[in-house]
Order: C-alpha cells, then structure tokens, then sequence
C-alpha cells in the first residue's frame, strides 16, 4: 500500500476543519462536560493514539464538511451580502463553464504559477470549510446550553455566528485574489487568445 500523502490543499482545506468539527461534536456529545472549566479534563484524555485514529476521521469529516462549506458560500453568503448592497457586482453565468477552461490552459502553459493559484484555492477552502465548522458549532453551542442548562454556552454561540460571516468574507476575499491572479497570468502569457471567444473577457 502506497504511503498516505497529504498535501497543502489536505491539510488547510480537510484535516484542520475536521479535526476543529471532530473535537466539537465530541465535547458536545461528552456527558461529563458541562462547563467550560470541564473542558481541560476531557483534553487531558486525549491520548496519542486518539490523535493518529482521529486523523482519518477527521480527514473524512472535513473533505464533507467542504461540501457544505460550498453551498454555504455560494447559496447563502454571497446572496445575503448582495442583498445587503446597494449596487451589487454583476455575478458571473456558467463560472463552471469559464474556469475549467481557465485551468485548462493554467495546467498546460502555466506550471511554475500553480502554486501560488493552489495556495490561493486552499485557503479559500480553508475559509469556507471553517465557516461551515463556525454554522455548526454556533447550534452546538445552543444544543449543549439547553442539555446542561449552563448560561457559558449560550454566551459562546454568538462568537461561533460572528466567526460564520468572519470566515465567509475571507473566503470571498481568497476567491477574488485566485481569479485576479489567474487572469493575471492568462494575461501575461498571452493565453486568453486560445479561449473560446464567448469566455475570453467574462464579466
């Protein structure tokens, strides 16, 4: 069997947001746990050996939880923040359509700048999947409040609704500097020519 490998994109984008999911979902199923002042016993069962088999788990959590972090983000997100602006941008039609092209001609003549466009992917990943995790922990909070009947919990809950919105601009952020700097690139080797007519200036 083939070393497991994990790479940039697996670190930032799965395993970080699972392993804060992971930890998340076992604080609030844990019974014994009902303060904060709880919280450095159950780190201290932590054991290595939970860490090694809670990678994979977590690795598994995270690569879902990006599924959900992308519906968050497009569907939900970027139409609250259009409907809070005045003079929205004009959203771009079929960006699925424009970008695989896009990477089509990155992937053949643009080699030595993929990294720098995948770092730029991973932590737009980063930013989506946290703000996923943040969605999730802000009713866990409410879910242990109501369990335990502990005021802490309910006071944390905003924290994890402000780090929703935090989190979902940064990614938003991190798209923006992915598509300037792959039409940047496009640009200076002179490949928007070889796209098809209709996806050479999308707006």
């Amino acid at each position: 069997m083939d070393k497991l490998r994990l790479d940039f994109f697996d670190i930032l984008g799965y395993l970080i947001p699972g392993t804060a999911l992971l930890l998340s979902l076992w604080v609030a199923a844990d019974s014994s746990i009902y303060t904060f002042a709880d919280l450095y016993s159950f780190v201290c069962k932590i054991t290595a050996n939970t860490l090694l088999s809670g990678v994979v788990v977590a690795y598994v959590m995270g690569f879902t939880l990006h599924l959900l972090g992308s519906f968050l983000f497009a569907y939900v997100y970027l139409r609250i923040k259009r409907l809070w602006q005045k003079n929205p941008p004009k959203v771009r039609e079929k960006r699925a359509d424009y970008v695989a092209h896009y990477w089509a001609q990155l992937r053949e003549h643009a080699t030595k700048h993929l990294p720098m466009l995948d770092r730029w992917q991973a932590l737009k990943a980063l930013a989506t999947n946290l703000a996923a995790f943040s969605l999730i922990a802000f009713f866990l909070c409410l879910w242990k409040g109501f369990k335990t009947q502990e005021d802490q919990w309910f006071q944390l809950s905003p924290l994890f609704l402000l780090l929703y919105f935090s989190y979902s601009n940064r990614a938003q952020k991190f798209a923006e500097y992915l598509d300037g700097d792959s039409k940047a690139v496009l640009e200076a080797l002179h490949l928007t020519e070889q796209l098809p007519a209709r996806l050479q200036s999308p707006e």
